[in-house]
């Protein structure tokens, strides 16, 4: 077998069920499977799917790097006094082939292992296995492709507001050796838009199977949340309101309210082993899951008791008013009074080690209908302002009378920061960055347009694959 590293896209065909997460499922002895074995009965199947799940807790997915990544570059994020140099790159904006973002690998073992599921349902006959258990699995595939396209093609290709037409990813359905070459942004969205769609149609409310967190499993209504998101990110601004409509109506969530938007230990949400009732879908932390990074969690980058070396930007922390319950999500230390760091991962249950990481959350939807109403979008009786007061109103904020476009930026800025938002949301909606608390050499400003809000394509990647082509710059 070659060298992980070169293996890339091209040899992801053995990448099935075998580096599993003990949270999730009893993993058979590693010599009594086979990729037929594990594929030719339902059993198997669920487990694979089960392990599809695992890569998103990796340290190059929202175990870490990815999360990081969208705030530090975005600006919501700055490099503390404490900090090793992890991120220095990404900080300054000077990420090379050689030197970028390891999502890339990582994702496709999901899109692989999800790819080998779908086309092994299509022909499994086994008695005692109905329909609908069928079509649930299906629904997860679906769901986990899907997230891991939108992921992939926001990090390394330019925003879908940018050009349809601009380079992409490769659209991978069948998980087979080869060099595929890279499909156009367009086709990227237009893949996970009928991933999603088909997710919607196939999932209900909750999967049937047990585990330890519900939360952590795809449903009906995490794959209309992600469709919402989906649609805003290609400015369909009718259909996103539509989407989040969905959610925020199917009575299946609520915001949090202040007294409870707090760490853990103070009875709040952040750091709790099980996502509350805002949760919509969430990466399930655990130290049993095969991809946890050990010490270079989420958690202990962003802690001060832990490495610390990534804190939040003063750019961030002025924008919240006095009372705004979401300000008190930040914290100093006697070493550094001046300097502040998230506490959105607190570790769950006080481990440093483990927390869970919000994808999906029901204010996410209120915050993109309001977006989407802001943008022409018409829903009966909702206006922007009631969607961003519905959000103020459970933080302690003040309400607004009115709202701008730019009100909406700072409360997404506000509401998503450190969950791996504000990069993205700059670059779809073609915004310069501009850092005021920055420390760095060079690049305190980045225009709009340039090539570096597309990541660059690992260099494992372009010389493994003759069809690969490097995005422009790099």
């Amino acid at each position: 077998m070659k060298r992980f590293k070169n293996i890339t896209i091209i040899g992801l065909l053995f990448m099935v069920a075998f580096t599993s997460c003990e949270d999730f499922l009893y993993q058979e002895p590693r010599l009594s499977q086979t990729n037929e074995l594990t594929l030719s009965n339902f059993d198997g199947l669920e487990k694979s799917v089960a392990a599809a799940y695992s890569p998103l807790y990796s340290v190059n997915w929202y175990g870490r790097g990815f999360v990081v990544t969208a705030d530090l570059k975005g600006g919501n994020a700055k490099l503390s006094p404490i900090s090793s140099g992890r991120f220095t790159t990404e900080y300054l904006w000077s990420n090379t082939e050689d030197a970028t973002s390891n999502l890339w690998a990582t994702a496709y073992v999901t899109i692989a292992r999800v790819n080998n599921v779908l086309n092994a349902l299509e022909t499994l006959e086994e008695p005692g296995i109905t329909e609908d258990q069928i079509n649930e699995l299906k629904g997860e595939c679906f769901f986990l492709r899907a997230i891991a396209y939108h992921d992939l093609v926001r990090l390394y290709a330019q925003q879908y507001s940018s050009g349809a037409g601009n380079p992409g990813v490769p659209v991978v359905l069948v998980t087979e050796i080869g060099t595929p070459a890279r499909n156009t942004v367009g086709e990227v969205y237009d893949q996970i838009v009928t991933d999603l769609k088909a997710a919607e149609s196939l999932l209900g409310p909750s999967v049937s199977r047990v585990g330890t967190d519900t939360k952590a499993f795809a449903s009906k209504y995490a794959a209309q949340a992600l469709l919402a998101r989906v649609y805003l990110y290609m400015e369909k601004w009718q259909d996103a309101a539509d989407y989040a409509s969905l959610v925020i109506n199917s009575g299946a969530y609520s915001l949090t309210p202040a007294a409870e938007f707090a760490v853990a230990s103070e009875g709040g949400i952040w750091g709790a082993a099980v996502g509350g009732a805002e949760t919509i879908f969430e990466v399930f932390g655990s130290e049993g899951n095969s991809t946890h990074g050990n010490w270079d969690v989420i958690s202990y980058i962003l802690s001060p008791d832990g490495y610390g070396d990534v804190g939040a930007s003063m750019d961030l922390i002025d924008l919240y008013e006095e009372g705004d319950v979401r300000g008190n999500l930040f914290i100093n230390t006697p070493d550094y009074p001046n300097d502040f760091w998230t506490l959105k991962y607190p570790g769950k249950d006080g481990n440093l080690r483990e927390d869970n990481i919000p994808v999906l959350r029901l204010a996410e939807m209120y915050l993109t209908r309001a977006e989407a109403i802001n943008k022409g979008a018409s829903i009966s009786g909702v206006s922007a302002v009631d969607d961003i007061n519905e959000v103020r109103s459970n933080r302690g904020a003040t309400p607004k009378t009115n709202v701008t476009i730019n009100d909406i930026y700072a409360e997404r800025r506000m509401e998503l920061c450190f969950e791996g938002h504000h990069l993205f949301d700059l670059a779809r909606s073609k915004r310069p960055l501009q850092r005021n608390d920055y420390s760095g050499a060079l690049n305190k400003d980045v225009p709009f347009p340039d090539y570096r809000w597309a990541m660059p394509i690992p260099k494992a990647e372009i010389d493994a694959n003759v069809n690969m082509v490097q995005n422009d710059g790099y």
